[in-house]
């Protein structure tokens, strides 16, 4: 019996295992091509039970239940109701005494139960809830050996407390490493997230900024333009009001850049106090139009420095456009030199 509980277990886990494996590799899937596989992956799993079956006296179980009650938790009902349709499908069409009220009552009622709760739930659940949600299910999948099975309440006074053992611990396991793979998954969105952009704040950094630009930039029926744009008087700020202020004017001035960002315009903290963006429109007038707005949109900032003293900011900015045969790299100079230009003419303007 413990063999047969360990090697349910063991099918869940690699299947738990090949789920990881596909999950990090999914960019190289087509979506729907992705959704079939693990349709498939958790099918396959569940049915492979099916045939290794957990002997309590003269009754036969197993823990088919566990994967599609974690598959509704953390997968909700798009892929859990293929994947219920296809168990059920194939355990009824296995027939024996036990199909109907295994399919209806192993299967089908409790992961409809599962689905329906966190549907509607919007908190998160705690291990009080889940054991409560565990057992219910649990609960309902035996339900046919009170009902069906001669003598099924002393059976079930036999077998309950190894049968309700088996089941939680057997979940919890699962759970565990599903919750380790989240968190892993998490840590890798985390890494990469600062691997592109810069820390503090939390545009692209320049070396994402050229690679997404560098392809962009090929787009041959859009106007390309650089924009590259300075604080003015940065040095002056940080040296009056301390260099925490001076970051809280870098996030406040990235914040509003981050409003006009979409797939043809992107920003980017260049260094310090310089900032680029990319601008990929569909006529000069455009380009100009989004850069004044940003432009005016600092302007018309109160940037607070502590609850008693906001500060009003300018920024320069040099605006070039892309010319057939220009190279990115050649492009940023020449916004770099109207940028110059622009600070050597006043500031707070745009120079192009």
């Amino acid at each position: 019996m413990f063999q047969s509980i360990l090697s349910n277990l063991a099918i869940i886990l690699l299947g738990h295992l090949l789920m990881s494996t596909l999950m990090n590799y999914r960019e190289r899937f087509p979506e729907k091509l992705l959704y079939m596989c693990i349709v498939i992956l958790f099918s396959g799993v569940i049915i492979t039970m099916f045939y290794l079956p957990i002997q309590f006296g003269g009754y036969r179980l197993d823990l088919r239940l566990i994967p599609l009650l974690l598959l509704a938790v953390f997968r909700g009902w798009r892929i859990t109701l293929p994947v219920l349709f296809v168990v059920s499908t194939w355990r009824y069409l296995m027939g024996g005494d036990g199909a109907v009220p295994g399919t209806i009552f192993g299967m089908i009622l409790p992961t409809l139960f599962t689905l329906a709760y966190y549907k509607f739930k919007t908190k998160k659940s705690n291990v009080i809830e889940m054991v409560l949600i565990i057992t219910v299910c649990w609960l309902i999948s035996d339900f046919p050996i009170l009902i069906i099975v001669p003598d099924g309440i002393e059976i079930f006074k036999d077998i309950f407390l190894l049968r309700y053992a088996s089941f939680l611990g057997a979940t919890f396991i699962y759970y565990s490493f599903i919750l380790l793979e989240y968190k892993r998954e998490a840590l890798k969105k985390q890494l990469t997230f600062l691997a592109m952009h810069d820390p503090l704040t939390k545009l692209l950094n320049r070396n994402e900024f050229i690679k997404v630009v560098e392809e962009k930039i090929t787009e041959s029926h859009l106007n390309h333009y650089i924009a590259m744009i300075d604080i003015d008087h940065f040095k002056k700020l940080n040296d009056n009001y301390g260099h925490i202020a001076g970051d809280t004017i870098l996030i406040k001035v990235s914040s509003i850049f981050k409003k006009y960002e979409s797939d043809h315009v992107i920003a980017s903290r260049y260094g310090g106090e310089e900032f680029i963006i990319y601008l990929g429109i569909n006529s000069p007038e455009q380009g100009v139009m989004i850069i004044n707005k940003i432009q005016n949109e600092i302007r018309a900032t109160s940037f607070k420095i502590d609850n008693d003293l906001s500060i009003p900011i300018s920024v320069s900015i040099g605006l070039a456009k892309k010319e057939e045969g220009l190279l990115l790299k050649d492009l940023i100079k020449k916004a770099d030199k109207n940028l110059y230009v622009a600070k050597e003419k006043g500031r707070d303007r745009l120079m192009m």
